[in-house]
């Protein structure tokens, strides 16, 4: 099988690593290159040639966006051919989709995703300049997978037959800041709350399989504690990729998004049908602007 080449940049090395893992399990030969940063990720791409990039939108020294920017004027200069550039972020606002696409991203994927959301991505994007070789891995693909969605899918949308169009999900998880400031608390506020704090500060969890509300029991820049409600999707699992959505009280723009992964989870009920779960995240992201939320965020909650 050719051998391709991928350029994964991202501030956060656990995600690095989901993506590395991901295309390893596709790809065995593939030749991957990381960068932590949007500056590495640019030096990497005046030396090198890729099959695909995969890049985070918010990064030190220079963003995705910025990379990208740079990326298509130089390939326009140098008259190369265009790169297939995936950004993988956890920014999924229309807004940002379309700032994405006007500067020529072939795709998008947002976090938290999962190995199967990311690979239909690498399939679709490789599809482009290597049509034969990823039609030979669907073909080989599509009668293991799944009746609805997975990998058949896309081998559908490459030969050409119709596929079934997915449902789309019941709620947009592009709205986290109206969820994080409206609605009604779905259980009273603990006597165990932090101290001279006049409300539980709210968040949002979300992971590639469902996305549940809750409030703060803790935090520090490392790491949070929070209590989430199980409302119908069932709780993250250990070391699952997840996303929180944190905003600092009465400050609606200041939102970051940091990406984590479960390390600890309990019932905060002696029951089978208990409703909420007390979960801990160690947070992996290196941004400078979400560090400045999240430490505006600690101090209004431990003040």
């Amino acid at each position: 099988m050719q051998k391709l080449s991928f350029l994964v940049a991202d501030d956060a090395g656990f995600i690095r690593d989901l993506v590395k893992r991901a295309l390893k399990s596709q790809f065995a030969q593939c030749q991957i290159d990381e960068a932590p940063n949007g500056r590495k990720a640019q030096g990497l791409l005046n030396r090198n040639r890729y099959d695909l990039v995969l890049c985070d939108w918010e990064m030190p020294e220079m963003s995705g966006l910025e990379l990208l920017g740079w990326l298509r004027a130089t390939e326009t200069e140098r008259e190369q051919s265009k790169t297939p550039f995936i950004m993988v972020t956890s920014r999924g606002d229309k807004s940002h989709v379309v700032k994405a696409v006007e500067a020529g991203v072939s795709d998008y994927i947002g976090k938290p995703f999962s190995n199967e959301q990311i690979l239909k991505k690498v399939l679709k994007a490789l599809s482009v300049n290597h049509r034969d070789l990823i039609r030979s891995i669907l073909k080989g693909q599509a009668t293991m997978s799944k009746p609805e969605g997975g990998l058949g899918e896309s081998a559908s949308l490459l030969t050409s037959s119709q596929a079934t169009p997915r449902p789309a999900p019941a709620q947009n998880l592009s709205d986290s800041a109206s969820l994080l400031t409206g609605g009604k608390p779905a259980t009273p506020k603990p006597a165990a709350a932090a101290a001279n704090s006049k409300a539980l500060t709210k968040v949002l969890v979300r992971s590639s399989k469902g996305q549940w509300k809750g409030a703060v029991r803790d935090l520090n820049l490392i790491e949070i504690s929070v209590d989430i409600l199980l409302e119908e999707a069932p709780p993250p699992i250990l070391f699952e990729q997840v996303v929180i959505d944190l905003q600092v009280p009465d400050q609606p723009s200041s939102l970051a998004r940091i990406n984590g992964f479960v390390t600890q989870l309990a019932l905060r009920e002696a029951s089978m049908d208990a409703r909420s779960v007390r979960l801990g995240v160690k947070f992996v992201d290196d941004d400078p602007q979400k560090m400045e939320v999240l430490s505006r965020l600690v101090a209004s909650i431990r003040r």
